[in-house]
C-alpha cells in the first residue's frame, strides 16, 4: 500500500519512477526494533560490527591462502557472484520487506556456501543483528535462547547438520525454528544454514516403517523446498566474470590460473595443498588423519579427542611401521598435521575455545573440512579397522554411543554394534536397549532379543514395546508370559493389547477371567460406543458359550443400547446356535419383545437369522470345499517374463494393424509418465519390436526415478520399473551394463536394486563377485548388504556360513564373526 502511494506521488510530481529497494530500506530503518518477548537482551550482535576477521572466526568462513610476503590484503578474497547468489539474495530481499524465512545452501566442502551467505547478509540495512548459536553445544545453544531472538535477526546455522541431524535434539530445534518463523510478532527473522550433500540426503530421506520413531520428521517439514544447490565448480561465464576482481586480488588471480576444472573456491581454501600434505605424510601423521577421516565418516562429532586418534592410529599402520615409530611419534605427527598451509589451517587443528566458550574435556582436534569430504569419497568403501572401533567405544561421549552403534550395525558389524548398544544401555539409555533388541531379533536370536526388549520396556514403559514383547513371546509358545505383557500393554492404553488379552485368556481356557476382562474393557472405553458395545458383546458371547443364557442375553441387549452397529457383531447368536441353546434364548427374548423392548427385538431377529444361516451352511459345505483350488485369472501374469511376452503380443497386433503411430506412442509415453505401467509396457514393447531398443530401455530408466517427493525413497512403481529396465538390458545382451546400473542405484540405498543386481550376477555365474560387492556395500554402510549376503550364501550351498553370518555378522576385517553373547556388564 505504501509503495503504491509513493509511486502515485512521484507521478503527481512528474518525477521518474523511484527505486523500490531504496524506499523499502528507508521504511525498514524507520521501524523500531521490537524487544524479545522475554524482555531480555536480544541474542547476537549488530551485523555492522562484523569485520572480515570476525567473519572468519565467528561465522566459520574458510580462511584464504596467502600469496607473497608483505602483501597487505583483506582476510577475505574478492568475491565473485555466481548463479546461486541470485536466489539467496531474493530470500534476503524478502526479509528486508518484513518476511521471515529459511534457506539452506547445500554443496560440497569449500564450495563457498558460508561466504555466499555472508555476502548476502551484509546487504541488510542497519538495525539487523546476526546470531551464531554454538555454545555449549549447537543444538542446546539454539533451543535455549530462541525466546531471545528479536525481529531483524539472522540466525546463522553454519554446518546445519549439527542442529538438524542431531537425533536427540532435531525435533526440538526444528519445532522451535518453525514457531519462530511463523510468529508474525517477531518478523522478520532470517534463518541461513549450510550443509553437505550427503548430510542433506540423510536428513531428507524417509525412513522405513517400524516401531522406531522418526527423529527428523519435524526437520524435513522445516526445510521442505528451502534448499539452494551450490555447484562445485565455476561455470565458463563465472570464470570470465572473475577476471576483473582478480586484477586487484592476487589470490583470486592465482586460483584462476592454477585451479583444476573450475574449482576456484576449493583452491582458495587451500584444498590442493591439503591433499598433497596428506598424501605425502609420514606414517604416524597419515594414521592420525585417516583415523580422523574414518571417525567422522562413521558418525563421530567434529571435535576428535587426541586420546581417540592416538589409540586408533595403530589400526592404520603396518607391523613394521609400528615397530619403527619413535617414542615421540605423536608429537612429530601433530607438528606435521597442524602446521598451517599458506595461512590456512593444516589437516588437523587444535580446538581452542574463545572467550565464553566451553573447552573440550580433553585436548581435541578438528579435521579440515576438505579432507573430511575427501575421506568420505575416497575411503567410502574402506573398512575401518578394529582399533578405531575400540577407541571410539573407549573415548566417545555417552550420548553418541547409539549413533556409532547404528553405524556399526549398518556395516554388518553386529558384535561391534552390540558393544556400543550395551554401553548405552548400561548408561541408562533405553534407546540403546531397543536398538540391541532389534539387532538380535533381526539376527534370529529371539530369546536374547526378548530379554533386551523387556529391559527397554522397563526403561521406557511404552505400550508399543510391551505389545512387541508380547507378540514375540507368543510366537515362542510362551503364552503365560505373553499374557502378562499383553495385559501390561493394555494397561498402558494399547487397544490391540486390550483385544488380544481377552482372546488369549479364552484360548488358555480362563473363561471366567476373560469374561471379567471384557467387562473391564467395556468399562474403560465408556464414551466410545463402538468399542464399549463390542466388548460388552464379547462378554455376552462367552457367557453364552458357558451356558449362562440369561446373563448372556441381558448383557447382549445392553450392547444394543448404544445404537452402534458394533453391538451386533459379537458372535453371540452363532455361539448360542453352536451350543444348542438358541431355543432357550428365543424363549427368554420373546416376552420382552412382546412387551415392546426394541433391543430385545433386534436380538431376536439376529438369533433367528443365525439359526437359518447354520442350516444353509451345512448344505453348501461340500460345494465350497471343491472351489478352494488355486487358480490364475485369464491374462494374469505370473512373473515379469510373462508380462513382457503379453506386452509384445499386444504390440505386434498394434504394429500389424498400423495403429502404432508416433502419436500413439507419445500418448502411451505420457500415460506411462503419469503412472500407468501397462501403457509403459505396451509403448516400450512397440519400440523394442521396432528396433528402438535404447529408447525402450530409457523409458523404464526414467520411470525408475519416480519418488513421492524429491529426496525421499523410490516408489513401488519405480522399483518395478528398475527391474523391467534391467531385464530389457539383459535381453539386449547388455548384462554387464544392467548390473552396473543396478549397483549404482543400490549405492543410493535401494535394497531392491541390490537384490536384483545380486540375482543377475548369480545367473551370470558370478556368485563370488556378488559376495565381494555386497561386502563393499556393507563397508559403505548399506544395511541391506548383510541380509542379501546371508540369502546368497544359502543359495550357493554355503549354509553353515549363511547361518553364522546371520547370527553374528562380520568383524571389522571382513570375516564372519565367531559366536558372541549380548551381555550387559552390570547385569
Amino acid at each position: 500500500m505504501l509503495w503504491a502511494l509513493v509511486r502515485l506521488w512521484c507521478d503527481w510530481a512528474g518525477e521518474a519512477q523511484p527505486d523500490e529497494r531504496h524506499w523499502r530500506n528507508l521504511v525498514e530503518r524507520a521501524q523500531p526494533v521490537r524487544a524479545p518477548q522475554s524482555g531480555q537482551r536480544p541474542v547476537g550482535r549488530p551485523i555492522a560490527e562484523y569485520v572480515d576477521q570476525l567473519v572468519l572466526d565467528d561465522l566459520e568462513v574458510h580462511p584464504c591462502i596467502e600469496v607473497g610476503e608483505g602483501t597487505q590484503l583483506s582476510p577475505l578474497p574478492a568475491y565473485v557472484k555466481r548463479e546461486h547468489d541470485a536466489r539467496l539474495c531474493a530470500a534476503v530481499d524478502a526479509a528486508k520487506t518484513g518476511e521471515s524465512g529459511i534457506v539452506l545452501l547445500v554443496g560440497g566442502s569449500s564450495t563457498g556456501k558460508s561466504r555466499s551467505c555472508w555476502e548476502a547478509v551484509k546487504t541488510l540495512p542497519d538495525g539487523w543483528r546476526l546470531w551464531h548459536p554454538i555454545e555449549p553445544e549447537p543444538p542446546t545453544a539454539l533451543t535455549g535462547h530462541l525466546e531471545q531472538v528479536a525481529p531483524k535477526t539472522v540466525v546463522w546455522l553454519n554446518e546445519a547438520q549439527h542442529y538438524l541431524l542431531d537425533q536427540d535434539h532435531s525435533a526440538q530445534v526444528a519445532s522451535g525454528l518453525r514457531e519462530l518463523l511463523n510468529d508474525a510478532g517477531r518478523a522478520p527473522v532470517l534463518v541461513l544454514g549450510t550443509m553437505w550433500r550427503e548430510q542433506w540426503d540423510a536428513l531428507t530421506a524417509i525412513p522405513t516403517s517400524g516401531i522406531e520413531p522418526d527423529p527428523y520428521a519435524q526437520a524435513r517439514q522445516l526445510i521442505k523446498n528451502k534448499s539452494i544447490a551450490v555447484p562445485d565448480v565455476f561455470t565458463a561465464d563465472e570464470l570470465k566474470a572473475a577476471q576483473t576482481p582478480a586484477l586487484g586480488d592476487p589470490r583470486l588471480s592465482e586460483a584462476l590460473q592454477r585451479a583444476e576444472q573450475g574449482q576456484i573456491t576449493q583452491y582458495l581454501a587451500s584444498a590442493p595443498a591439503l591433499i598433497e600434505r596428506y598424501n605425502t605424510a609420514p606414517p604416524g601423521a597419515k594414521a592420525l588423519v585417516e583415523a580422523a577421516m574414518d571417525a567422522l565418516r562413521i558418525g563421530h562429532g567434529r571435535a576428535l579427542p587426541l586420546a581417540l586418534l592416538e589409540a586408533a592410529a595403530e589400526g592404520y599402520l603396518t607391523d613394521i611401521q609400528c615397530d619403527l615409530l619413535d617414542d615421540d611419534w605423536l608429537e612429530r605427527a601433530l607438528a606435521y598435521t597442524t602446521r598451517p598451509l599458506r595461512g590456512a589451517r593444516g589437516p588437523l587443528t587444535r580446538i581452542r575455545p574463545r572467550r565464553a566458550q566451553t573447552a573440550p574435556a580433553t585436548p581435541s582436534y578438528r579435521l579440515a573440512d576438505y579432507l573430511e569430504q575427501h575421506g568420505r569419497s575416497h575411503r567410502r568403501s574402506t573398512r575401518s579397522p578394529a582399533p578405531l572401533w575400540d577407541a571410539l567405544l573407549d573415548h566417545v561421549a555417552p550420548t553418541d554411543l547409539g549413533v556409532l552403534g547404528s553405524a556399526a550395525e549398518d556395516r554388518g558389524l553386529l558384535h561391534v554394534a552390540s558393544r556400543f548398544y550395551i554401553a548405552a544401555a548400561d548408561d541408562g539409555d533405553a534407546t540403546g536397549m531397543r536398538h540391541l533388541a532389534g539387532l538380535l531379533e533381526q539376527a534370529g536370536r529371539t530369546k536374547e532379543a526378548i530379554y533386551w526388549w523387556q529391559r527397554a520396556a522397563d526403561g521406557e514403559h511404552t505400550r508399543a514395546i510391551s505389545e512387541h514383547v508380547a507378540s514375540m513371546l507368543e510366537k515362542e509358545g510362551l503364552t503365560a508370559e505373553a499374557l502378562h505383557w499383553w495385559q501390561r500393554a493394555a494397561d498402558a492404553g494399547n487397544s490391540v493389547a486390550l483385544d488380544r488379552t481377552g482372546e488369549l485368556l479364552e484360548e488358555l481356557g480362563h473363561i471366567e477371567e476373560a469374561i471379567c476382562w471384557w467387562q473391564h474393557a467395556a468399562d474403560i472405553t465408556i464414551g466410545d460406543d463402538a468399542m464399549s458395545s463390542a466388548y460388552i458383546g464379547q462378554g455376552a458371547r462367552l457367557l453364552a458359550k458357558t451356558g449362562r443364557v440369561e446373563e448372556a442375553m441381558d448383557r447382549w441387549i445392553r450392547a444394543f443400547r448404544t445404537d452402534h452397529f458394533m453391538g451386533s457383531l459379537t458372535g453371540v447368536p452363532d455361539e448360542l446356535v453352536a451350543t444348542g441353546r438358541d431355543e432357550e434364548a428365543l424363549n427368554w427374548l420373546r416376552p420382552r419383545t412382546e412387551a415392546g423392548d426394541d433391543n430385545a427385538l433386534k436380538a431376536l431377529r439376529q438369533l433367528q437369522d443365525a439359526s437359518n444361516r447354520a442350516s444353509r451352511n451345512v448344505l453348501h459345505e461340500s460345494v465350497e470345499k471343491d472351489q478352494t483350488k488355486d487358480t490364475i485369472r485369464p491374462g494374469q501374469a505370473t512373473d515379469m517374463t510373462d508380462e513382457l511376452s503379453a506386452a509384445r503380443q499386444a504390440a505386434e497386433q498394434l504394429l500389424e494393424g498400423g495403429r502404432a503411430t508416433e502419436e500413439a506412442i507419445r500418448k502411451l509415453h505420457r500415460a506411462g509418465v503419469a503412472g500407468n505401467s501397462r501403457a509403459l509396457e505396451l509403448g516400450s514393447a512397440v519400440l523394442w519390436l521396432s528396433g528402438k531398443t535404447d529408447e525402450a530401455i530409457r523409458w523404464w530408466q526414467c520411470a525408475a526415478e519416480q519418488r513421492d517427493t524429491p529426496g525421499t525413497s523410490y516408489t513401488s512403481s519405480a522399483h518395478y520399473a528398475a527391474r523391467y529396465a534391467a531385464k530389457l538390458m539383459d535381453e539386449a545382451g547388455r548384462t554387464e551394463e544392467a548390473i552396473r546400473w543396478l549397483q549404482n542405484r543400490a549405492e543410493t540405498g535401494d535394497a531392491n536394486a541390490a537384490e536384483e543386481a545380486t540375482r543377475m550376477l548369480v545367473r551370470a555365474g558370478h556368485a563370488t563377485r556378488a559376495l565381494h560387492w555386497l561386502e563393499e556395500c556393507a563397508a559403505v554402510g548399506q544395511r541391506y548388504a548383510l541380509a542379501i549376503s546371508v540369502q546368497l550364501l544359502a543359495e550357493v550351498g554355503r549354509v553353515d556360513e549363511s547361518r553364522q553370518l546371520k547370527l553374528y555378522g562380520w568383524d571389522p576385517e571382513g570375516s564372519i564373526t565367531k559366536p558372541w553373547e549380548a551381555r550387559s556388564k552390570i547385569a
